[in-house]
């Protein structure tokens, strides 16, 4: 099979940004002080049939806020956890038309899914934390609360 320069750069290209996905989802990126994405409890078994949504993350004074992009999801399948510092997103979508005639019958199949985690920082209180799902859009805000100062403590060397 002769393949042109254009076939196998694409394959580089697909093959660089599976390594570059598989990276950022490991363990070693579970930092609890940054917003990250990790590999977390609600990630099915197939990850392709899932792609990563648009998602902004930021922080204000008072509250961590993520908007992500959810297109053509009903609010009902979407799946959102918090759990010991993780956020996890999970948004799936399943559609079957079928159609019988006579002498045809065609069924229609369809599938949408979306994942997302985030590790949380400490001073999330994820009790708090709220959602709303308008026009796609999924919108959380989680308000920050206090930490105690933890001040060191002087040991007298003997």
């Amino acid at each position: 099979m002769v393949r042109s320069i254009w076939d196998e750069m694409k394959r580089m290209q697909e093959r660089m940004d599976s390594l570059f996905e598989d990276f950022f989802r490991g363990e070693h990126f579970a930092d609890k002080g940054r917003l990250i994405p990790t590999t977390a409890s609600m990630l099915p078994e197939k990850v392709e049939d899932l792609s990563t949504p648009l998602t902004d993350f930021w922080e204000t004074d008072k509250e961590f806020k993520a908007e992500i992009d959810l297109p053509g999801i009903d609010k009902k399948d979407i799946k959102l956890n918090i759990k010991k510092g993780l956020l996890e997103i999970k948004a799936e979508k399943k559609h079957e038309k079928e159609e019988k005639k006579k002498g045809v019958h065609r069924i229609e199949r369809s599938f949408k899914g979306f994942y997302r985690s985030f590790s949380l920082p400490e001073n999330a209180d994820e009790e708090k934390a709220d959602a709303n799902y308008e026009n796609g859009v999924l919108k959380i805000s989680i308000p920050k609360k206090e930490l105690p100062e933890y001040k060191p403590k002087q040991i007298e060397v003997k």
